[in-house]
């Protein structure tokens, strides 16, 4: 098998040493291909955020530049501003530069990984289980998330205290996928297709995903929300609800209800290897 990783970055320095830590073992890896760049509606609401360049102002830049020479299955593509006459669609354009390094590599599987997204040790050659035993029909792969909720109002508890569920946080999206040369993204920013069609997604509960996003630096966090907001979930009636959800996070205190039964309860997943140290 053989196995790419996907990662786009904007402003991560935040987790990216954690990040490769922690996957770059991943078993039948074969490439990780990091994909900088800035949405311009992201850049025309954040400009001290990013650089004239379309890129990263926190040193993101220069540490995948010296990881992609330091281990040869990285490959750093800066690809600077992203544009789409959709506004809500301006990652496409970035994201089919991980698909165009694919055509050259030919993984069998790939797997988007966000900067703050973590998959245990444990777990990592079971994705690869799954997704190699799944019917050849099956070209998408959706796996459980942990939401880590630490905002900024319980800033000096553990970091693993909470996690949230339901509501907004009970959306699942496709993170693996199976490749064929021809796939590309089209009118959606996060489920590739293929010319053939787009294939069968297949929901697994276990293993889950560990996401750090409502565990990140508060002044960020605020960015991508008003990124989020500005590219026109803000004026969409029926996601009006996701801007609500998000903007919780800012204001939120313990003892807070959160829309569409929503809760934050007590953290029961997995701490991810890289966290363990910081937690014990």
């Amino acid at each position: 098998m053989k196995l790419m990783l996907a990662t786009l970055c904007l402003n991560e320095m935040e987790w990216l040493q954690k990040l490769y830590d922690q996957h770059k073992d991943w078993p039948d890896l074969v490439s990780w291909v990091f994909v900088e760049s800035a949405d311009r509606v992201y850049a025309d609401v954040n400009p001290t955020l990013v650089s004239k360049q379309g890129l990263s102002v926190d040193g993101t830049s220069d540490f995948l530049h010296d990881l992609a020479r330091r281990d040869a299955r990285v490959q750093y593509i800066p690809h600077g501003f992203s544009t789409h006459v959709d506004p809500a669609l301006g990652k496409i354009e970035s994201r089919q530069r991980y698909l165009a390094a694919a055509e050259t590599i030919r993984p069998d599987f790939f797997v988007v990984l966000d900067a703050d997204e973590f998959y245990c040790l444990q777990d990592q050659p079971l994705i690869n289980e799954i997704m190699q035993k799944a019917p050849v029909s099956v070209h998408d792969y959706s796996f459980q998330f942990t939401h880590v909720w630490h905002p900024a109002s319980i800033a000096q508890e553990p970091l693993f205290k909470l996690e949230v569920r339901g509501g907004f946080w009970r959306m699942r999206h496709a993170k693996g996928f199976r490749w064929h040369p021809d796939i590309h993204y089209d009118r959606n920013h996060q489920r590739p297709v293929w010319n053939k069609g787009d294939g069968r997604i297949q929901f697994f509960n276990k293993p889950a995903c560990v996401h750090m996003a409502f565990a990140s630096n508060p002044v960020l966090r605020k960015s991508k929300h008003d990124y989020y907001i500005a590219r026109g979930e803000g004026a969409d009636e029926k996601r009006y609800w996701y801007v609500q959800s998000r903007e919780s996070f800012e204001t939120w205190q313990p003892g807070d209800r959160l829309l569409k039964g929503a809760r934050v309860v007590p953290y029961q997943g997995a701490i991810p290897e890289v966290f363990q140290c910081a937690s014990a």
